[in-house]
């Protein structure tokens, strides 16, 4: 009794769901107007994502791990922070150079 219960229930509620999509679809009075010439009919999406696509966005994965392997050994001997802290601190640096609360000279210093 309680499933033929539950079952009269739930068509009555998909029946009224189906009944209230299909007023909105045909609610629309005016006709769409293609003028810039969309595809209307777009491919799937499987369809774009084949064999050949994922392909290309698979290779570059080894790229990328390779590129940052060798970069990972050509970052070892940088100091990172420290290292321009102290080429800003040293006598090289045109930083010293500069006066506080001095106007600085835009263009070519001679």
């Amino acid at each position: 009794m309680f499933k033929q219960f539950s079952r009269s229930i739930t068509t009555k509620r998909f029946q009224h769901a189906a009944a209230s999509s299909t007023k909105q679809s045909t609610s629309h009075s005016i006709p769409f107007n293609n003028k810039y010439n969309f595809d209307l009919t777009p491919p799937p999406i499987h369809e774009y994502w084949n064999i050949y696509n994922s392909s290309v966005l698979f290779a570059f994965i080894p790229v990328f791990l390779t590129i940052s392997y060798f970069a990972k050994d050509l970052g070892i001997g940088l100091e990172g922070n420290a290292g321009l802290l102290d080429f800003a601190n040293s006598e090289n640096s045109p930083i010293k150079n500069i006066k506080f609360g001095e106007s600085q000279v835009i263009g070519k210093q001679e």
